[in-house]
């Protein structure tokens, strides 16, 4: 263990950061996933990183789940409060009519904003996962199109290009 002037506790995470281990066996930081051999994403162990629209729909449907959900308990709740006000209908337990569309008016604005914000935010995942998905096929695509190509040197290929 080194020298730098730490406390032996902090000494200990430095060594344990990029020195030697208590055995003197070498201790590097790596970063996950980081070795040429554990690839990441679909791509494989190649070491390659490939988008996929697949997480991006899943996490649209379910908005879209909570969008309609929204929804639903929305016309529920104005369903609930048809006749409310009339002859106290639907209002027991409230101290007025008035205290009773004051909540209305808050879950209907709270439901609403929730429905909203779904139906905005599927487009933009679903658009996300397209986008993302065509992005590994159009960059490879572009690179198959490249037109300059290497000409060998008159009398052959030689190792000086």
């Amino acid at each position: 263990m080194g020298d730098t002037g730490l406390s032996e506790r902090w000494q200990a995470f430095y060594d344990a950061a990029g020195g030697t281990d208590s055995g003197g066996k070498d201790v590097q930081t790596r970063l996950a996933s980081a070795d040429g051999d554990k690839g990441g994403g679909k791509g494989g162990s190649d070491g390659d990183l490939k988008s996929s629209k697949g997480p991006w729909n899943a996490a649209s449907n379910a908005l879209d789940d909570l969008r309609r959900n929204a929804t639903t308990a929305l016309g529920d709740l104005k369903h609930g409060q048809e006749g409310a006000g009339v002859a106290s209908k639907g209002v027991e337990g409230l101290e007025s009519t008035s205290m009773q569309q004051r909540v209305f008016n808050s879950w209907e604005a709270r439901l609403t904003v929730v429905r909203d914000e779904c139906g905005e935010l599927m487009g933009k995942l679903q658009k996300a996962g397209k986008d993302l998905g065509n992005q590994d096929d159009a960059i490879e695509a572009l690179f198959k199109a490249q037109d300059t190509r290497p000409i060998p040197p008159p009398g052959g290929p030689s190792g000086s290009w």
